[in-house]
């Protein structure tokens, strides 16, 4: 691994941006970093997109070596080794938010998520303002509750569908899942505290 790019590592460090920053390697000859956005940095995020973090970050180092791979995180565990650095330089992007923890009550199960800040949707909806995009987080309930309720993973009916505030990088969501039997529909919410992401209610026959 070259000085240069741990001297980057390190200058990256000081970033008010950045809780962490190691580096690695993509592949044999691909350099890359790993970096732990702050809040700051996961509001830069939000508001201007994962390339803009990126070049701004990269324009405070010196760094002149072969073009570096990024992978963005919002917590990197000091005890991360050299080889988990390179597994997640080296991973696919993830397309699913992280499961934090769930429970069941009287049929109606609750989930609580994590929306990774470098979630692969990000590239394109929007560059330059990341939100989750509604047919995922449709998509996201489908799946959840296909393992939990023996629902359907796909629907061909949605109904009283409301997307309320933006699911941002780096949020948290109590995804709540109820299949209402009688009437075969899964009812879905995401919302945290106050919060209402998005909800509605996905049918697979379209009669009322």
């Amino acid at each position: 691994m070259s000085m240069d790019l741990v001297r980057t590592a390190e200058r990256l460090r000081t970033h008010p941006w950045v809780t962490d920053a190691r580096c690695g390697h993509a592949s044999a000859d691909k350099p890359g970093i790993v970096l732990a956005l702050s809040s700051a940095g996961i509001e830069a995020l939000c508001q201007r997109g994962r390339r803009y973090v990126i070049d701004h970050l990269q324009q405070g180092t010196d760094y002149t070596g072969a073009p570096i791979a990024w992978r963005l995180l919002d917590a990197l565990p000091v005890s991360a080794s050299v080889q988990q650095i390179g597994a997640w330089l080296q991973a696919p992007l993830p397309r699913d938010a992280s499961l934090i923890e769930e429970s069941q009550h009287d049929g109606v199960w609750t989930l609580t998520l994590h929306v990774p800040v470098d979630l692969v949707y990000f590239l394109g909806h929007f560059p330059q303002a990341p939100v989750v995009p509604g047919v995922v987080q449709i998509g996201w309930a489908l799946a959840l509750a296909a393992t939990r309720l023996g629902t359907p993973s796909r629907c061909t009916a949605m109904e009283a569908l409301k997307f309320q505030h933006l699911l941002r990088p780096g949020e948290r969501a109590d995804l709540t899942l109820h299949h209402d039997t009688v009437r075969d529909k899964l009812h879905f919410a995401y919302r945290h505290g106050d919060k209402a992401f998005s909800s509605g209610r996905l049918a697979w026959s379209a009669k009322p």
